[in-house]
């Protein structure tokens, strides 16, 4: 009887300390939003998160270029991806590709300065050689809308 009731006392602490790092775990949120942006401007996103302690964040973010194409590079300050895309990497999409990302990572304890962002950087130039008929060049969007939204479970 002793060792049920020491396994019950343990299981409830685990329980309860399990609980307790899920709430924890989900305390960052996205502040989610639709943003426009055009070539050099930057769809930023705030992360509301806890100050003392590291954090889970569950998002879902897509890209949708305006007609033709654009390379947007991904950003984030505090944010320790766990999915694809990495900070820094260049993601390449037309009006034809619509990219969608469920993201997951970490975010670092901070002063409330934490985000995640894509900076419209340049578009992808076609190569056109002397004699070649370039008239099926790519057309650079003007726009591209991008949406984050929280995904937390």
């Amino acid at each position: 009887m002793q060792k049920q009731i020491g396994s019950f006392i343990l299981a409830m602490i685990l329980a309860h300390a399990s609980g307790s790092a899920r709430a924890e775990g989900a305390a960052a949120r996205l502040q989610g939003a639709t943003q426009t942006i055009a070539l050099g401007e930057t769809a930023r996103f705030p992360i509301a998160s806890s100050s003392t302690r590291s954090t889970e964040l569950h998002a879902r973010c897509d890209l949708v270029s305006g007609g033709g194409s654009a390379s947007l590079i991904f950003d984030g300050d505090h944010y320790v991806p766990l999915s694809d895309p990495e900070v820094g990497a260049a993601i390449a999409i037309d009006s034809t590709t619509p990219r969608h990302f469920d993201l997951t990572g970490t975010i670092e304890a901070n002063k409330g300065d934490a985000y995640i962002a894509f900076y419209f950087a340049s578009a992808p130039q076609t190569m056109c050689f002397p004699g070649m008929s370039c008239d099926g060049k790519e057309k650079v969007a003007a726009k591209i809308d991008v949406t984050c939204q929280d995904a937390t479970p």
